[in-house]
């Protein structure tokens, strides 16, 4: 019995002799471990220092350094840990630390293109047991470290990590009691702030928590446009049976981004307080699906690209909402997304689009409905193909959008529904002359681009105004303000064969580029100048209104016009078959004027018969024919009252005896009637049928001066 209590005395004396000296072996016994076990994974290990004190029970590690087998390249480090035992843990029966501190770790991470990370020879093999133990209080101070990926290139920073964790046991303690972390950290400049709540060692493991990032770089999600710094908050939640097969959802998702500028077609756009929203985001076996994501954004703005403020102010833009449903990654081509989007535009602009997005057929069908939007935005697009100015413009729209986008090279965009455009106004571009104004310009049918086919089964224009200009090189001021187009290399023909017919009318029709059927025309003037002769010839027609029916671009097809209104306050009708859309020009009219005022033809009076023209009324009917560019026209005037005024004294003209020549010319009524038949080539920049009228008078006075003396 003595020698029992002998060796229990001599035992407890030992530990207690090993207990007061452990400060002086146990940093070594560790220092040895850790040596031992990082040439076991081919690392090389630096410590600075390690401390252990007995009462109370603390352990200090300092200048922690751990490197690859290069012995250079840094993977861990830390620059203090300690850590502190409880006093209890010997009546509790497991070691109870009572805090771990670990100041400014760092920690270098990277993956190979294999996937394998540099970390990952590090653990050991796991013996699948362990031992209980509970930290009352985990920390981790001005932590950072990055991450490598060198399979897709890419860096993350992290910096100023910060974490909290209350409470940490093992596996074999608790199994169903809950871990509340909390972390903050910069991470590639974002701060990054998370609270969770995870029961990490149960039967199913679960977890949820809240998750918010200030100063989120979307530059790499968004490279085409400018974005600022966004913020994105949500709250997650998971479970699963183990690690790896773990359900994800995400709820209450916000993403909000001050700032977005980009460009498209020549627009500057900018967006400002944008919130991108999902209520719901679930992650289940590698599929991601949105649901349903909401898109809104309070204020903006759009201006043309290369344009002053000061010639164009930017248009204000404001209550974007848009709606994405069914989106899901991978991208699932079978169920085509529903989309929805309203934004206004300007102080009256309104456009609404919603349908389907078929990503299987890569297109869309959109309904659209716009109401008064702001076209002049559209004036840089418009400047690459004429010399024009528009000055405003209001469209409205309603009707379906088809869109196809198989590659950049193969697209085609279709529109079929109604399109009016309001206080449509637009100048030359270098004269700065009013070109055209309209009050309503209302179209109804289809649109193509790519081909470019226009098919409109009715176009109504009232309250409009048109500025015909010949120039004094004999062409029109609209051909001239076209922009000359690319000259592409002409297409193979291809020979017909020996039995092949012509196609009929309605097939040509069919495939023409331009069909309108429908051409209602109300309350227009045009006013007409002609440079080519001298003096310049001037006309206004005012009030017109008629149709056209059965316009086409195809060849072979005419288009019946009926059009009414008065030339210089005289009553203008013109009726008969045109087709100025086809190559070879066709028209076959009559026009009949009655009650024209000659007083506007006084300049021309003056300078070929050497009189002013008092008073004097005309009226005419005339035909026109158009064919394979030859003109045929016959003109049957009377001239009525004719009565010139004084002798215009200028050098050079020839002032005749008209007095004698119209008492001559005129029937009892006081009527001249002349017969004037006028032949030639629209192709000679020689002929006017404007200069051939303007001498029509002299043709006549001459004759009259030529029958006195063969009489």
């Amino acid at each position: 019995m003595r020698q029992l209590g002998w060796g229990l005395g001599i035992l407890l004396g030992g530990l207690l002799v090993g207990l007061l000296t452990m400060p002086e072996w146990l940093p070594g016994v560790i220092h040895r471990q850790a040596q031992h076990w990082a040439e076991e994974t081919h690392h090389r290990l630096e410590i600075g220092s390690l401390k252990v004190e007995i009462f109370p029970f603390r352990v200090q590690v300092h200048g922690v350094r751990l490197y690859e087998a290069d012995g250079q390249t840094l993977v861990l480090g830390l620059e203090d840990l300690e850590a502190s035992l409880a006093l209890h843990s010997g009546l509790r029966l497991l070691p109870v630390i009572d805090e771990l501190t670990l100041t400014h770790p760092v920690v270098h991470l990277v993956r190979n293109p294999a996937g394998e990370w540099n970390l990952a020879s590090l653990a050991g093999p796991s013996s699948g047991g362990g031992f209980p133990f509970v930290v009352e209080k985990v920390r981790i101070l001005r932590g950072e470290g990055s991450v490598w990926d060198q399979g897709s290139d890419t860096h993350h920073d992290i910096r100023n990590l910060q974490f909290h964790l209350p409470q940490l046991f093992s596996r074999l303690r608790d199994k169903d009691s809950w871990l509340s972390p909390s972390l903050h950290a910069e991470v590639d400049g974002a701060s990054l702030d998370l609270k969770a709540r995870i029961r990490p060692f149960s039967s199913e493991l679960r977890g949820e928590g809240d998750l918010s990032v200030q100063g989120l770089d979307l530059a790499p999600w968004i490279p085409s446009c400018s974005v600022s710094p966004g913020a994105l908050t949500t709250h997650f939640a998971f479970w699963g049976p183990n690690w790896g097969a773990l359900q994800r959802e995400l709820s209450g998702l916000r993403l909000s981004v001050p700032q977005i500028k980009g460009r498209v077609a020549g627009l500057e756009i900018l967006l400002q307080d944008v919130q991108l929203s999902a209520p719901s985001v679930r992650y289940d076996g590698g599929a991601v699906n949105f649901g349903v994501i909401h898109l809104m954004g309070h204020d903006g703005q759009i201006r043309p690209v290369g344009v002053s403020e000061a010639a164009f102010p930017p248009l204000p833009l404001s209550k974007l909402e848009g709606t994405v449903e069914k989106l899901a990654w991978p991208v699932s081509v079978r169920t085509p997304l529903p989309l929805s989007l309203t934004l206004q535009v300007g102080a009256q602009g309104r456009l609404q689009v919603a349908g389907p997005v078929d990503l299987r057929a890569q297109g869309a069908h959109l309904t659209v409905h716009a109401q008064h939007l702001d076209l002049r935005p559209v004036q840089p697009w418009l400047a690459r193909y004429a010399q024009v100015r528009l000055e405003s413009g209001q469209l409205s729209l309603e009707g379906v959008l088809d869109g196809s986008f198989s590659s950049p090279q193969v697209w085609q965009v279709r529109y079929r529904g109604q399109a009016q455009a309001d206080e449509l106004a637009v100048r030359e571009g270098r004269r700065g002359q009013w070109l055209w104004r309209s009050k309503t310009l209302f179209t109804q049918g289809e649109a193509t681009l790519n081909p470019l086919r226009l098919r409109l089964d009715q176009v109504a224009l009232s309250d409009f105004y048109v500025r015909l200009h010949l120039l004094p090189d004999a062409t029109l001021n609209w051909v001239n303000l076209l922009n000359p187009l690319p000259v592409s290399s002409p297409s193979p023909s291809v020979p017909k064969s020996a039995g092949s017919s012509p196609p009929e009318s309605s097939s040509v029709v069919a495939q023409a580029a331009v069909v309108i059927r429908k051409v209602t025309l109300q309350g227009g003037t045009i006013h007409y100048r002609d440079d080519y002769v001298h003096p310049p010839y001037k006309a206004n027609l005012t009030r017109l209104g008629g149709k056209i029916e059965g316009l086409s671009s195809a060849e072979n097809t005419t288009a019946r016009l009926e059009l009414r209104g008065r030339v210089h306050d005289a009553p203008l009708l013109s009726e008969g078959q045109i087709n100025p859309l086809a190559q070879n020009l066709f028209l076959d009219m009559t026009a009949q004027v009655t009650g024209m005022d000659l007083m506007q033809f006084s300049p021309y009076s003056g300078k070929y018969v050497g009189y002013d023209i008092e008073r004097g009324k005309l009226s005419f009917d005339a035909h026109y024919s158009v064919r394979n560019h030859d003109l045929q026209a016959t003109n049957h005037l009377v001239l009525n009252e004719l009565t010139f005024g004084k002798p215009v004294a200028s050098p050079g003209i020839t002032h005749f005896p008209v007095a004698l020549a119209v008492s001559l010319l005129q029937d009892p009524q006081g009527r001249i009637m002349v017969n004037l038949p006028i032949a030639g080539s629209l192709d000679d920049p020689q002929f006017s049928v404007g200069g051939v009228l303007a001498r029509t008078l002299v043709q006549v006075l001459e004759k009259a001066v030529e029958s006195i003396f063969v009489h």
